[in-house]
């Protein structure tokens, strides 16, 4: 394994400026996020709001950026995407603004609607601009080093939970007001990721108006869209119907509340940092699309076995490697569809992806919630599992056609 993380580390030696400054966007990023999630609830909760609030925050936020997420792709493919990425950036911190100021219903409103445009707006353009920063490098390990770097701040900003319970025991401050001053502190924090974006030299030049669109892509991009839609759909249909619902599956079924699941979920983050570093040695040696369809497949094993589980320890031991495991292919599946797609559709296909996820999704965990509430806990896992597999199989096939014609990702 060491050899692996030395080869990889070393290799970020052969990013250029634009890599390192977006890497260092996604740093600052990954700390606000860790930060923000890890105390927002809490913050909302502490206000007087119950979990229909709480729901209905997070529901707006979907809803905005499923709506947004498609023209958000087009928009990347006709602008400098080094800007629309600065603006997302910019939405972010006004929303978490927003809900510094005041805790209002209607604040709550704004606040979502603006976060749903500041964490997804952003995406189309994000991908589109750091696969164009790492393209000389390698996509495989340029997307391996970013979820690397994601990955290992997020982690340090969930730690930063701790901070608002020093200020109430320091400085006597009720939960409400430490979680305010908090909040600013994120604010700031996701403020300063703006400055690398926009030192960012983009080589990428707009397509001139009316010059493209949706009908005017490639055919090779059209066959591209259709294996995103339809592994994507299956994968995101999956995901939505168990894992988002795990810290409630483990809450009810061992009895345990946010101390143990929040550790377990800490852990997961701090195995994953070091195993996406190694993303890029498994697509080295067997190729990017047999090597995610390998990773991927591992996991599910681990995954059907957790209702098996008698303890939340033996549940644990399961959890971390499957996690681990399935997201370690995330970044090199990122990479194999920006390597297949042409500089000057990327934001589109990049949207198409996220859209074609985040819709199953949102529908998969209404269903989950609900079998896991009145027919079965366990249920939800098995489906996953189950759709899982279709989804590896699907994935091989389409994608491995793909691969083999354009010579990308072979051994």
């Amino acid at each position: 394994m060491r050899p692996g993380l030395g080869r990889a580390l070393s290799s970020v030696g052969k990013f250029g400026r634009n890599a390192k400054l977006l890497l260092t966007a996604t740093a600052v990023s990954g700390l606000t996020q860790g930060a923000y999630f890890s105390v927002w609830q809490l913050y909302l909760k502490s206000a007087g709001y119950g979990g229909t609030w709480i729901g209905t925050y997070a529901l707006i936020g979907t809803v905005v950026a499923t709506l947004l997420k498609l023209p958000a792709g087009l928009l990347a493919d006709r602008f400098r995407r080094k800007w629309i990425a600065a603006v997302s950036f910019a939405a972010a911190a006004l929303s978490g603004a927003v809900v510094a100021l005041s805790v209002s219903e209607g604040a709550l409103i704004l606040s979502a609607a603006v976060g749903g445009v500041g964490w997804w707006l952003g995406g189309p353009a994000w991908s589109a601009l750091f696969a164009e920063s790492v393209e000389d490098a390698g996509m495989d390990l340029g997307f391996s080093v970013s979820a690397f770097v994601s990955s290992a701040a997020t982690s340090v900003g969930n730690l930063m939970g701790w901070i608002p319970e020093l200020l109430v025991r320091s400085l006597g401050l009720g939960y409400f007001e430490a979680y305010r001053w908090f909040m600013w502190l994120v604010v700031a924090i996701e403020a300063s990721s703006i400055l690398p974006i926009i030192l960012v030299s983009e080589r990428f030049r707009p397509r001139a108006r009316g010059s493209g669109g949706l009908m005017k892509l490639g055919m090779s991009s059209k066959r591209l869209i259709s294996a995103v839609v339809v592994t994507y759909s299956l994968i995101g249909f999956g995901a939505g119907l168990s894992i988002p619902l795990l810290g409630y599956y483990f809450s009810v079924k061992f009895g345990i509340e946010s101390g143990p699941i929040g550790t377990l979920f800490a852990v997961t983050n701090v195995a994953a940092a070091p195993a996406f570093l190694l993303a890029a040695e498994v697509s080295a040696r067997l190729g990017t699309v047999r090597g995610a369809a390998a990773l991927q497949a591992a996991s599910i094993p681990l995954l059907a076995l957790i209702p098996l589980a008698p303890s939340f320890a033996a549940a644990s031991a399961l959890y971390i490697p499957r996690s681990v495991l399935m997201n370690m292919a995330n970044p090199l599946i990122s990479a194999l569809v920006m390597e297949l797609t042409p500089e000057a559709e990327r934001g589109t296909v990049a949207s198409i992806s996220q859209l074609s996820w985040n819709l199953p999704n949102s529908v998969a965990q209404q269903i989950g919630g609900f079998v896991m509430d009145t027919l079965s806990l366990d249920a939800p896992l098995y489906a996953t599992s189950g759709i899982y597999a279709i989804y590896v199989t699907a994935f091989y096939l389409m994608f491995g056609g793909l691969e083999r014609e354009r010579g990308i990702g072979g051994e």
